[in-house]
């Protein structure tokens, strides 16, 4: 491990602590319900960037890319999470359900059929153990010595469409049902593209930040840089046309139980300079900038705009799930930004001890001598 690395790991482990600090304080000070709502936003913020990993090398696998071995493989180790993300949706149900759902703290009436604890769970446990275990299975067979190239063909479609079932119920579920009233039947998509929006932010940043220390020059440069740029802008396109796509049909629908979702979070205070500020800052200004092909070929200018669109997307989660849970003045935000950071640290972490046990460079391939532009 160098100088670097070192630096990078103790700074995750110190957010880490604070986190799990933050939330244990939080829970003994009677604040259940902040701790909660930043543990689920957190969770399935870094579930989604973690299973996009492994649906972009999927996806590379089957329209059969060239451009840059080296990103997909950094994508689809991030399924070190999958089991990880398992444990901390158990630990959510059982003891920070009834802090978070409304229908788990009463009676959920015609709604109690599909939404309480037990089948909750257990649909949430069936969506993982399908979606994790043919994603895990794809990243044995890709990163067997001799790969197993007919098995990964099979395996890289399944992968995606499990992804996008699995994780539009998971979008049902855990997001949309916490609003007694509202309901989308595009959320779903929405939930899914949007993580890996994420998912290719993500990829930007670390990339960049990296690139020496898991000795991985040779295998990125401008080139790679500016195709995930351009699939970067693609996807700022797709996910922010999905959210104005829903805003225009609650708008000239007019139906209460819809538009008060949007009036509460975009036109009332105290969150709507958070609505805004992520529906400006997570897709016009990226939209703008990365227009700019000379930024999109600098490694460090992507990943300026990568880690500026994962603070949006976060704030975007936030946006969904925190009006519908928090009931008391203001909006909150230090106790979820603390969690949050704690998360963060030990996502990082986690990656960097599992990219030391089967190093990147291992399994990157050679930089073609032309990549797609």
């Amino acid at each position: 491990m160098n100088t670097s690395e070192k630096r990078i790991e103790r700074a995750c482990q110190l957010l880490l602590v604070v986190g799990v600090v933050t939330f244990a304080a939080a829970l003994a000070t009677g604040q259940a319900a902040r701790a909660w709502q930043a543990y689920l936003l957190n969770l399935l913020f870094w579930t989604g960037i973690a299973e996009c990993g492994v649906v972009f090398s999927a996806a590379y696998q089957i329209t059969r890319g060239q451009w840059s071995g080296t990103l997909r493989r950094m994508a689809e180790s991030l399924w070190f999470f999958l089991p990880v993300a398992v444990a901390l949706f158990l630990v959510l149900m059982l003891f920070g359900a009834r802090s978070v759902f409304w229908w788990a703290a009463g009676p959920a009436g015609e709604k109690g059929h599909w939404l309480n604890v037990p089948f909750v769970t257990l649909r949430g446990l069936a969506v993982f153990a399908v979606v994790f275990s043919v994603s895990i299975a794809y990243v044995y067979c890709s990163q067997r010595p001799a790969r197993d190239h007919g098995r990964t063909a099979v395996l890289a479609p399944l992968v995606v469409i499990a992804f996008g079932v699995g994780f539009s119920l998971l979008g049902f579920d855990l997001v949309m049902s916490l609003d007694p009233h509202w309901y989308s039947t595009l959320f779903g998509w929405y939930f899914f593209v949007g993580a890996f929006y994420s998912l290719l932010a993500w990829l930007a940043v670390s990339a960049c930040a990296f690139r020496k220390a898991w000795g991985l020059e040779r295998h990125l440069d401008a080139a790679q840089s500016h195709d995930l740029g351009k699939l970067l802008f693609g996807f700022c396109l797709l996910t922010g046309g999905f959210l104005w796509a829903q805003w225009l049909v609650f708008w000239y629908g007019n139906l209460p139980e819809e538009v008060r979702y949007v009036i509460r979070r975009y036109y009332e205070m105290p969150y709507a300079p958070a609505a805004w500020v992520m529906t400006y800052g997570g897709f016009v200004l990226p939209m703008v900038v990365l227009l700019s092909q000379a930024l999109k070929r600098n490694p460090k200018l992507l990943a300026v705009a990568g880690g500026w669109i994962l603070v949006m997307m976060w704030l975007e989660r936030y946006v969904w799930i925190v009006p519908s849970v928090w009931k008391g003045e203001g909006a909150p935000w230090l106790i979820e930004a603390l969690i949050s950071a704690g998360f963060l640290g030990g996502f990082v972490w986690g990656w960097l001890a599992h990219n030391r046990r089967m190093p990147l460079t291992e399994l990157a391939p050679a930089r073609t001598a032309s990549g797609a532009h």
